[in-house]
């Protein structure tokens, strides 16, 4: 490590890493809401880094409920936006879920090669 990084850097770079760490595998649920529940079933909790502009504290709550009603299936996504964060969810299908999810991890893939000034071949590639 260079004699010249503040603490402050030394846990940036912690959090970060800590992060790829956190996705480079499935996480297991936060907690798993028995029958007697309203929406029954796997739930995973997203606590965000705090934000340098605030103090709010921002949840994400993902569930996959037991019982599905179509062919393809539903998560529901409680936002830190919604009315009743923890309470209030949105059903997604599957499939957009999972193209949500690997939205997510190109956008964070090219803000982190921003941040640390490293562009590659594939961040030239046009939207399609």
């Amino acid at each position: 490590m260079a004699d010249d990084l503040t603490l402050g850097d030394i846990r940036r770079e912690l959090l970060r890493l800590t992060a790829m760490a956190g996705s480079a595998e499935r996480p297991k649920p936060t907690r798993i809401n028995g029958p007697d529940e309203s929406m029954p079933g796997h739930e995973w909790d997203l606590r965000e880094q705090p934000h340098p502009y605030g103090n709010r504290e921002y949840v994400w709550v993902v569930r996959a409920v037991e019982v599905q009603d179509i062919a393809d299936g539903m998560v529901h996504i409680s936002t830190p936006e919604s009315m009743y964060p923890g309470e209030d969810f949105v059903p997604m299908y599957v499939s957009d879920a999972r193209r949500l999810a690997m939205a997510l991890l190109a956008a964070a893939d090219r803000a982190e090669h921003l941040a640390h000034g490293v562009t590659r071949l594939e961040d030239r590639r046009k939207a399609g």
